[in-house]
């Protein structure tokens, strides 16, 4: 048995480990002996967020906030716990509150915004996204999600194409950041450069993608310009297709 002394020590290294469950029980055998410990209740809410249990994950997480203030990462997940139990006004009062802070994590950043598309704050996401750029210049997945926002938020699809272009040339390897530019480019009818946009796309990078979205319009777009070949993987991929994450 783990010293009642080391108890939390101990089960913030399996947190760090990522072993959830052994902190879980580690961490009972503190609070059992400091049951007024706030660093240890945030432990258990965040921990409790980690494996999807946010109902106690919320009440962890304010008990630790009655008796003191949460760090960043304990707002962070006190907040998508709001949201994941059906509470999201106060997600979306702690999101705002976080957004104001001068956070210079990248990663950190990437979580609030997040968690700001998540309870439908797109426009303060995309403005997060755009600090995240800041704090990681080479960073494509910020500046993509800068994208991703500001489409979600009802910015014109022609401040949005330019940052996708930018993606692209930081990350021309990533075959979805091309289909972004596509949707982007078929909103201002641009059907021409959308299609040469993906049109050396490989049957590997065609079959990669699940939107089902993207694939109907990729299978016009490819049959508009006469790819047949093309068009028909896309169509045949739509069985095995998902809901949309268009930009």
């Amino acid at each position: 048995m783990v010293p009642t002394e080391s108890a939390y020590h101990q089960a913030l290294f399996y947190y760090y480990q990522g072993s959830y469950v052994e902190a879980v029980d580690t961490l009972a055998l503190h609070l059992k002996t400091q049951p007024d410990d706030p660093s240890g209740w945030e432990l258990k809410g965040v921990l409790c967020h980690a494996l999807c249990d946010f109902a106690p994950g919320k009440e962890a997480l304010e008990y630790a906030l009655s008796l003191q203030g949460l760090s960043i990462s304990g707002q962070l997940a006190l907040a998508d716990c709001y949201a994941q139990v059906d509470q999201p006004e106060l997600a979306i009062d702690v999101y705002c509150h976080l957004a104001q802070l001068p956070i210079l994590d990248g990663e950190v950043l990437a979580r609030l915004a997040r968690g700001l598309g998540i309870v439908g704050q797109y426009a303060l996401a995309a403005d997060v996204c755009q600090r995240a750029c800041h704090a990681e210049p080479d960073s494509h997945n910020a500046r993509y999600g800068v994208a991703f926002y500001m489409s979600k938020a009802g910015y014109p699809a022609e401040l949005i194409e330019p940052i996708l272009v930018g993606v692209i040339a930081m990350a021309p390897q990533i075959f979805f950041y091309r289909v972004a530019l596509v949707t982007v480019l078929t909103r201002q009818n641009k059907t021409q450069q959308a299609y040469l946009a993906v049109a050396d796309a490989s049957l590997d990078e065609l079959t990669s993608l699940k939107c089902a979205c993207c694939l109907k319009r990729l299978a016009q777009i490819f049959h508009d310009a006469g790819d047949t070949r093309r068009a028909s993987v896309c169509r045949e991929r739509l069985g095995a297709s998902q809901p949309s994450r268009d930009v």
